[in-house]
């Protein structure tokens, strides 16, 4: 009897002890499993907060990247509209110069006018006293065609120096005629006739000078009129090509400022599109860089929560296997001391467990 006392504590205590094990196993493996689902909340949480911040970096990024965007184009916009000023005010400097340059040539040929005027009149009277021309029906024309003075001319009285003096000395011998009754002597009559002829031997030379003398002091003024006609005409269009010359120079002054403007705009838009260009590929970059933050992050959260999920299977296999373990200990005790105890006891041989 002692022996089957002593064999069934020592079950019951194996039992006992087996039941703790496994009931500490259980325990163990649940701790595990709640540890696992913590972390795995942990991660899935770390997940939502990578996602928050990445959105939220990306979504200042693209108000930074509007943001300058807009500067751009106000810095464009401001551009223009200083470079659309600085074309009105060109406009205006070249209407300027050449409302100054006109004025300037107007008033030039304005005072050059009655020196042409002048002259186109005397160079008619010249040309009529020279018999040039078509005004052929005034009395004057071409009596100064040339300079020629022959004897005809001088019987003809163009010389009227020479025919006063003729009609002075007839009116003498007619005066001492009248005096004595109308009587001429022959000498009187030899007198009169060498008188005439010698008054015509000394007085064609006098005259031909005369008349030269008379035909230049005729035709110098009018020659001298003509010349500054001609100069005052030569004047006026020197006024008129320094007129064109400063409304080219004007234009073309204009023409290289619009060129500088032009430039000016090109160079800001181009500058503008590049700063855009570089906003784009930094926000690209930037964005490219946050994404790959969140992926690290989550996949660093996904390999934790994993991590986590393994741990727990493995912390409750292993708290089983424990409890397993402990009993199968156990149980190997038992058979020992059973064993243990037939051979000290012959009379009670081992029959198994009962």
């Amino acid at each position: 009897m002692a022996g089957i006392t002593t064999g069934a504590g020592i079950l019951a205590g194996a039992a006992i002890s087996a039941g703790a094990s496994i009931i500490g196993a259980n325990k163990s493996a649940a701790a595990a499993r709640d540890a696992s689902d913590a972390q795995k909340e942990a991660a899935a949480q770390a997940n939502v907060i990578a996602a928050n911040a990445a959105e939220n970096q990306i979504a200042v990024l693209r108000d930074g990247l509007n943001r300058g965007i807009l500067t751009q184009q106000q810095y464009l916009d401001r551009q223009n509209e200083i470079i659309g000023g600085i074309s009105e005010e060109q406009k205006t400097l070249l209407n300027d110069r050449l409302k100054f340059a006109k004025d300037i040539y107007t008033q030039q040929r304005s005072d050059y006018q009655p020196y042409r005027e002048s002259g186109e009149q005397a160079t008619n009277q010249l040309s009529t006293l020279l018999g040039m021309g078509g005004n052929t029906n005034n009395p004057m024309y071409g009596r100064f065609k040339t300079a020629e003075f022959t004897p005809t001319d001088f019987e003809s009285g163009k010389d009227p120096g020479y025919a006063f003096r003729i009609r002075e000395g007839l009116k003498a011998i007619d005066r001492q005629a009248a005096s004595r009754g109308g009587l001429i002597s022959g000498n009187a009559l030899k007198g009169a006739a060498s008188y005439s002829s010698d008054l015509a031997s000394q007085e064609y030379n006098a005259a031909f000078n005369r008349f030269q003398t008379m035909r230049g002091n005729t035709l110098s003024p009018y020659a001298s009129l003509s010349g500054q006609g001609l100069n005052a005409a030569s004047l006026t269009s020197q006024a008129g090509a320094q007129y064109g010359g400063a409304g080219q120079q004007a234009y073309g002054d204009y023409g290289t400022s619009l060129n500088n403007r032009q430039a000016s705009s090109l160079g800001a838009t181009g500058a503008a599109s590049q700063g855009i260009s570089n906003m784009y590929g930094n926000y690209g970059n930037a964005a490219a860089s946050a994404y790959g933050n969140y992926a690290t992050n989550a996949t660093n959260a996904l390999t934790g929560g994993a991590n986590a999920t393994a741990s727990g299977i493995v912390g409750s296999a292993n708290a089983f296997n424990q409890g397993l373990s402990s009993v199968s200990n156990l149980a190997n005790t038992y058979y020992l001391n059973k064993l243990l105890q037939s051979r000290n006891d012959q009379s009670a041989p081992f029959t198994g467990v009962p």
